[in-house]
């Protein structure tokens, strides 16, 4: 822990705050992580492109294409996932 946070830590917890520490690489952990692999493997078929403007066009669509999905998933078909 930051030495200017470990002298706060009782402080904090005292008022409700708990500090959670994450491993320095924990993908698993981090729920934007299966997005973006969902996008790039499911999504963006395409694995090489010419231009800067050209990738940003192909991840704009895949995460047009990916927020449409979700949004038609209903709350009983992510609890069967």
């Amino acid at each position: 822990m930051a030495g200017s946070m470990r002298w706060r830590r009782e402080d904090l917890a005292a008022i409700g705050v708990h500090l959670f520490y994450l491993p320095p690489r924990s993908p698993e952990l981090n729920h934007i992580e299966c997005v973006w692999r969902s996008v790039k493997y499911e999504d963006m078929p395409v694995r090489a492109y010419t231009s800067t403007p050209e990738l940003h066009t192909a991840v704009d669509h895949a995460l047009t294409r990916r927020a449409a999905a979700v949004a038609t998933t209903t709350p009983q078909s992510l609890k069967t996932a």
